[in-house]
């Protein structure tokens, strides 16, 4: 076998540090999209806690201030979303059918 030379270990060599720079760029996209897919997991848990809570306890100190946050926050075209919602600024919340 042949020796190789300086020049032939040095480009060997960098031809594997850029695919260990290529897997590790992949291993970190890969992280972070998981990353994203958990917030999301979350907020969606945390927000049906939080509606479910309302509904049933539109009442409570918690749920004034739920409805009070959704009548400032979300704008007419998803309020079709809260069934409960009134047209923005109207008062209190529709009676739970």
């Amino acid at each position: 076998m042949p020796r190789l030379t300086t020049t032939d270990k040095m480009a060997t060599l960098r031809k594997r540090q850029e695919e260990i720079a290529n897997q590790l760029k992949l291993l970190e996209a890969r992280e972070r999209e998981q990353a994203r897919k958990d917030d999301s997991r979350r907020k969606i848990i945390a927000g049906a806690l939080a509606l479910e809570h309302f509904e049933k306890n539109p009442e409570s100190d918690f749920g004034r201030q739920m409805f009070r946050l959704l009548d400032e926050y979300v704008e007419p075209r998803n309020r079709g979303l809260f069934p409960n919602l009134p047209a923005k600024g109207t008062g209190t919340p529709k009676a739970a059918e």
